[in-house]
């Protein structure tokens, strides 16, 4: 069942590179068909799911290299699990918006199935070999979605892109064969199987190093400042649908590497570090949610919004309670959503108005009154309004925070960090929204229209969530409360079991 939600689209994707160019209605069945299949899977293995079970679920093992002890081995708890459900829902929306895309069609939807298929094997992978092949998988289609179809400095930002991610992603490759060694050196056992690692012993020393070239590679992907300064230039050139995809679901793979890698295998390492990194999420927090107050491109704006909320996330991560950890993950989906749905009506205004600059655009709200309610209530949702979305996750996020143990006397600072990021997002969401909508306006075009249905379709799953999320979020809770009491367990058992070894 894993195995066809990861393959799906990228079958779709090679199968695509038979169809002819001039066959767009062939390409775009095959493209929606993949997707949307990959999407009805990942819901019935949803439904399918057992939420009181916090180990790994719908196992799947293949002998990949015998030779070298590498296997093809996925699963999924509740930690994956609303992550993939992220990757396949985006990755259909992403699909259908593709379809206004007049240059190279066929190509550029199936390059999108190959990035959604790299990303979903990210967040299935447990062996650690397979999952460097799907990190660096989902470069390769991202590298030319930008650098082809991407728009202004698109060269500079692929460039910028690949350097940073390829620097991390090698330095995380040492760190897994080291792993791997350090395991063989215990057990005189070879294996990449991640369930096994979790259990071995490791010199709090040598955690350090292995800890920090993981981190590289994972914070590179959030990104956590400052180590963002691709980010702007990658999300500016790049086309909207593969943004709905890079900001939704892709970001998140960093985040979820260190809740499945670094803190159960590092767990004196994350102690040593938590503070620092606390600082360094809570920084790009308020860094992010000020610059984005100055833009005035909203795509840029949107851009620089997300760094803020990115650092939310990993500010909960390293909280290192289950109330932050769960609001985390929480707040990935919702970010995954909350964002998509932004570009997606950035995308709607450009297309009628010809700009993005905030100071050529007033007035939408009389001549587009179904974007302006839509509008609105994303926008609430991004600021962090109760009983929305947004709200529940940097609720729990602060909680963790707050009653965090390995912060000790930073909690009040971050806490107050985190406050003044709310703040500021109440700033530029709202600039961004009256900006564009409210006051008068003599210079709106002719035939101005309104969303018409083909996009309101496709932006209103995401109002939906939006609310039932905020309205009602222990549905998801509960699926992913259990895996994470279970990877604190396990951390403090190997925190004790690496006591009694050090005595």
């Amino acid at each position: 069942m894993l195995s066809l939600i990861i393959f799906i689209p990228l079958a779709a994707a090679f199968g695509l590179l038979i169809v002819a160019k001039e066959n767009v209605v062939t390409t775009k069945i095959v493209a929606a068909g993949a997707a949307g299949a990959s999407l009805a899977l990942s819901l019935w293995l949803l439904f399918s799911f057992d939420p009181a079970n916090p180990g790994m679920q719908f196992v799947q093992i293949f002998h990949w290299v015998p030779a070298l002890h590498i296997n093809y081995l996925v699963g999924v708890d509740g930690i994956s699990l609303w992550m993939v459900v992220l990757t396949t829902f985006l990755g259909l929306i992403a699909i259908l918006f593709s379809f206004h895309q007049t240059e190279r069609l066929r190509n550029f939807v199936a390059l999108m199935l190959a990035l959604e298929a790299g990303t979903l094997g990210v967040f299935l992978a447990l062996d650690t070999i397979l999952f460097y092949v799907f990190w660096e998988l989902m470069l390769v289609p991202t590298y030319f979605l930008i650098g082809i179809w991407g728009e202004g400095r698109r060269v500079y930002a692929t460039v910028k892109f690949v350097i940073y991610t390829l620097v991390g992603s090698l330095l995380m490759l040492v760190a897994i064969i080291s792993l791997t060694m350090v395991h063989y050196g215990a057990t005189h056992e070879v294996t990449f199987d991640l369930r096994v690692l979790m259990l071995t012993h490791i010199d709090p020393s040598m955690q350090m190093w292995m800890f920090l070239f993981f981190f590289l590679a994972f914070a590179i992907k959030v990104p956590i400042f400052p180590l963002h300064s691709w980010l702007p230039h990658a999300y500016m050139a790049c086309p909207i649908p593969a943004l709905i995809l890079l900001t939704g679901a892709m970001s998140k793979t960093g985040a979820y590497g260190f809740l499945r890698f670094c803190l159960p295998l590092f767990p004196a390492a994350v102690e040593s570090f938590a503070a620092v990194i606390g600082l360094m999420a809570a920084a790009g927090m308020v860094y992010g949610a000020w610059i984005a107050i100055a833009q005035k491109d909203l795509k840029a704006l949107v851009a620089y919004s997300s760094i803020s909320h990115l650092g939310f996330i990993m500010l909960g991560i390293f909280a290192h309670n289950g109330t932050g950890i769960e609001g985390s993950v929480l707040q990935m989906i919702n970010h995954g959503i909350i964002a998509s749905a932004l570009f997606l009506i950035v995308a709607f205004i450009e297309a009628r108005m010809g700009t993005r600059n905030l100071d050529e655009l007033r007035g939408l709200s009389n001549a587009m009154p179904v974007l302006y309610g839509t509008f609105m209530l994303v926008m609430l949702a991004a600021l962090g309004l109760p009983g929305l979305n947004g709200f529940v996750g940097e609720f729990l996020i602060l909680m963790g925070v707050w009653t965090s143990n390995i912060f000790s006397g930073l909690s009040g600072i971050l806490v107050l960090m985190g406050g003044l990021s709310i703040v500021f997002a109440s700033i530029y969401m709202l600039y961004m929204f009256q900006g564009s909508m409210q006051e008068k306006s003599s210079n709106l075009p002719d035939g101005l229209t309104d969303i018409h249905q083909r996009e309101f379709r496709l932006i209103f799953p995401a109002c939906l969530l939006i609310v039932l999320i905020g309205l009602y979020p222990k549905p998801f809770i509960d699926r992913i409360a259990p895996a994470v009491e279970s990877l604190l367990h396990l951390e403090k058992t190997v925190n004790l079991h690496t006591e009694e070894k050090s005595h």
